[in-house]
């Protein structure tokens, strides 16, 4: 095995970048975790409060799931890109590595992707549904509260999705070199 060629030279950035990207997507999805977890408002019908949290939309729920996903795969990689860094070697200098660095990116780029897509369409429909309701129990009572409580929750779900497209961006990134490892591995 001591042909492949998994060895950088001294100045090569190659090694920095892979950490950097590794770093950044496991902050960004914690911050987003954390952002889409407390994502709660309790809004008034009447007299009668009324809980609304990122679990009671389903979609929600799906998204928090794929950053934990992110997040475990990330986290699993960092060391290895903390030795990568450090030494300027792979801490498994093999071809099974290699590929499931390469795989394992790739598809923890693909459940990201698809959370980045479900987090803004998600937070585009309750917007547009709760913006449909004008009153509450025919008529007696109106929706003002209810329409700033959605609004207050559609924001930090934003901001939630803005720290999960950054993630998911490094990620990308992350996967665009571990494709540039595996070329290298066959060059």
């Amino acid at each position: 095995m001591s042909d492949l060629k998994y060895d950088y030279q001294e100045g090569s950035k190659f090694p920095a970048a892979a950490l950097t990207t590794r770093v950044i997507t496991l902050v960004t999805l914690a911050v987003s975790m954390g952002l889409l977890r407390s994502n709660s408002v309790t809004y008034k019908i009447g007299p009668s409060p009324v809980p609304f949290a990122y679990k009671d939309v389903a979609t929600y729920e799906y998204v928090f799931f794929a950053m934990i996903a992110g997040f475990a795969y990330t986290l699993l990689q960092l060391p290895f890109a903390i030795f990568f860094f450090l030494i300027k070697k792979r801490l498994i200098n093999n071809n099974a590595f290699i590929g499931f660095e390469f795989y394992g990116d790739k598809i923890c780029l693909t459940i990201l992707a698809t959370a980045v897509g479900s987090v803004f369409g998600a937070t585009v429909e309750t917007r547009k549904g709760a913006s449909l309701i004008t009153h509450f129990d025919g008529g007696l009572y109106d929706a003002n509260d209810y329409h700033s409580k959605v609004d207050d929750f559609c924001m930090i779900s934003y901001i939630s999705a803005a720290f999960l497209l950054a993630g998911f961006l490094c990620s990308m990134t992350s996967s665009i070199m571990s494709s540039r490892a595996l070329a290298r591995n066959y060059s």
